[in-house]
C-alpha cells in the first residue's frame, strides 16, 4: 500500500467515525432533547470513548453543527476568490459555504435542533467565524495594499455582510426552514445592497 493510499484510507475511516458520531448524536438529541444528552452517552452509543469524541468535536454542540466541516468549508472558500467577484459576494459565499457544509440530510436535522435550542445559534456563528472575523478581513486585503482606509473598508464590509447573513439565518430558522437557506441569505444581501445604493 502506498503512502497516498494509506492516507486516503485513514481519511475515509476518520470520516466514517465522524459521521457515525453525528448520526448517533442527532438521534439521541431528537429522542431525548439536546440538554438531556451527555457527551458520554453519545460516545457510548457510537461505540467510541469520550476521548475519541473530543478528538472529532471540541464540544457537544459542535457535533450538532457538523464539527470541523463548517470551519474548513469557510476557509476553503476564502482561498478561492472567483474572477470578477465583488467583496460582498465573496464574503457572503464563504460564510454560506460554512453554513451549508456537510451532508444535507444531517444538516437539516441539525438546523431543526438549532431552531429548538436558540442558544446554539451563537455557537453556529462562532464556528463559521472560527478565529474571528479576521479571516474574512485578511482575505479581502490579500490582493492589495494594507492601508488604514483599506482595513477600515474590509472591516465594514465583513461586519455588514456577516451580520446580514446572521439575521437571514435567524429568520430562516424561525420560519421553520421555509425555502432554502441560500435564498434567504441572498434576499438579505439584496436588501443590504439596496440600502447601500440609496442616495440622500
Amino acid at each position: 500500500m502506498t503512502a497516498g493510499n494509506a492516507e486516503g484510507l485513514r481519511a475515509r475511516k476518520r470520516r466514517r467515525t465522524q459521521d457515525a458520531i453525528i448520526d448517533v448524536a442527532l438521534s439521541l438529541f431528537e429522542g431525548k432533547g439536546y440538554d438531556a444528552v451527555s457527551v458520554e452517552e453519545i460516545a457510548a452509543a457510537a461505540d467510541v470513548s469520550p476521548r475519541t469524541f473530543y478528538r472529532y468535536f471540541p464540544a457537544k454542540e459542535d457535533v450538532l453543527l457538523g464539527g470541523q466541516d463548517i470551519g474548513v468549508a469557510t476557509r476553503n472558500a476564502l482561498f478561492e476568490r472567483r474572477p470578477g467577484e465583488n467583496d460582498v459576494d465573496f464574503v457572503a459565499r464563504a460564510m454560506l459555504a460554512g453554513l451549508t457544509a456537510g451532508d444535507p440530510a444531517r444538516q437539516k436535522r441539525g438546523y431543526r435542533l438549532v431552531q429548538a435550542v436558540p442558544a446554539l445559534q451563537a455557537r453556529m456563528f462562532q464556528l463559521v467565524w472560527r478565529g474571528g472575523q479576521e479571516h474574512f478581513v485578511s482575505a479581502l486585503l490579500a490582493d492589495g495594499p494594507r492601508t488604514r482606509d483599506a482595513e477600515l473598508r474590509a472591516h465594514v464590509v465583513t461586519h455588514a455582510v456577516t451580520d446580514a447573513m446572521r439575521v437571514a439565518v435567524t429568520f430562516w430558522l424561525e420560519s421553520g426552514q421555509h425555502g432554502s437557506l441560500a435564498q434567504e441569505c441572498e434576499k438579505a444581501l439584496s436588501f443590504l445592497r439596496e440600502a447601500f445604493s440609496e442616495t440622500g
